[in-house]
């Protein structure tokens, strides 16, 4: 199973302007994007953006998909992407590297990461190992002796460190989603989460840090270092929760909460109420600080992303940072990012679009970012047919 086919990326690359339609499917709902990209000129304008439970309905919002080259972006619990890499020691260090010992030493590599981690895949996305596929895998890069280098061949190392991301899906959610979307069309899957925080890496952070993705039911958190870029954990937090916190304080339905919380944004309460609004606010956002606050001690990091699918009170941005136990720098995630560190001019048939379009940006630039059909890539995807039969 090949999502990447060559032909398609060749006359990609060639276009000066092409369709996407980046489709993310998260555990209650699917939404969608169709974006018109001139990666040479950095222009990207989204034409359309929907959402629908039911991913064949949102597709037909999007008339003929046979128009469009398909970037897939999916919920923690469909897939799993990692970046990660793994060091092979050569026993003839003495002799200079040829083609021959790259694709052994390619193949030993994604072997050893595929072994270590098919176990903790399968906990992660709570089924047996023999129930995952290991549909994608890229090099990222090489590294000879601690230096990275474009090609090793020709060059003498003791140390040879293949860096790579492999994207692992449900062997059941393949066999379903094979019914609706063209897979010749798809050009990139990838586990959502991951591949934000990767582009959030690639930008000029300079520090480790942890990704909060805050969904209607629960917050996902991944974790970047240096290389590393994965799924971390989650916790039962997310916008459903700060509704109904404040309905049942108030003795509202979670929808008349919703319309309170968007009234004290806006500034259209009396102070007394606002005060009282606010102070019920903090409770439930103390809850999120809490999950947020357990993974930073874990990690040791001092910078928090954090990406809503919903506006988030207004007394988030003033009184939130002040929940942690040690100092953290907090920076919502938006498409001011991409614009000013990736050079992008960003525009929107419709206005109403702009909002929440972050993740679809970051998912087509992670693709537009990965490794194109290069000699090493090409020895990389001749073994995911051979761990992963169909």
């Amino acid at each position: 199973m090949n999502f990447n086919p060559k032909h398609i990326l060749n006359g990609l690359l060639k276009s000066k302007g092409d369709k996407f339609l980046v489709v993310e499917m998260f555990a209650d709902n699917n939404r969608a994007a169709s974006i018109k990209a001139n990666f040479k000129e950095k222009e990207i304008k989204f034409l359309k953006t929907a959402s629908h439970y039911d991913l064949k309905k949102l597709l037909k919002k999007f008339g003929r998909i046979s128009r469009y080259k398909i970037v897939l972006g999916l919920d923690s619990h469909l897939a799993t992407t990692i970046y990660s890499s793994v060091v092979l020691v050569r026993d003839r260090f003495k002799e200079l590297i040829d083609e021959p010992e790259i694709d052994n030493l390619i193949s030993q590599a994604i072997w050893k990461f595929f072994d270590r981690q098919r176990n903790k895949v399968a906990a992660k996305m709570a089924v047996s190992d023999l129930d995952i596929v290991l549909s994608d895998v890229k090099i990222r890069g090489v590294r000879l002796d601690g230096h990275k280098v474009v090609n090793p061949v020709g060059f003498k190392a003791k140390t040879v460190e293949v860096m790579f991301s492999q994207t692992f899906l449900l062997r059941s959610f393949v066999d379903s989603v094979k019914e609706i979307l063209p897979l010749d069309q798809v050009l990139f899957t990838t586990e959502s989460g991951t591949a934000w925080s990767s582009v959030m890496a690639k930008s000029d952070t300079g520090q480790n840090f942890l990704m909060a993705n805050i969904f209607g039911e629960k917050t996902a958190m991944f974790a970047s270092a240096g290389t590393q870029n994965s799924y971390w954990d989650h916790f039962a937090w997310g916008e459903n929760n700060l509704y109904a916190g404040l309905a049942s304080d108030l003795a509202l339905d979670s929808e008349t909460a919703k319309g309170v919380i968007g009234l004290y944004n806006q500034g259209a309460t009396s102070d007394t109420f606002r005060r009282r609004v606010e102070t019920m606010i903090s409770r439930e956002l103390q809850t999120l600080a809490n999950g947020l606050n357990q993974v930073v001690k874990k990690m040791d990091v001092k910078q928090i992303f954090l990406h809503s699918f919903f506006d988030l009170p207004a007394i988030f941005t003033t009184n939130f940072r002040d929940s942690f136990d040690k100092p953290v720098n907090l920076r919502m995630l938006n498409l001011d990012i991409i614009s000013n560190n990736f050079g992008f001019d960003i525009k929107f048939k419709y206005k109403a679009d702009a909002k929440y379009s972050f993740s679809f940006l970051a998912t087509l630039l992670e693709w537009y970012l990965a490794p194109r059909e290069d000699k090493m890539s090409q020895m990389a995807k001749r073994r995911v047919r051979w761990l992963s039969p169909v």
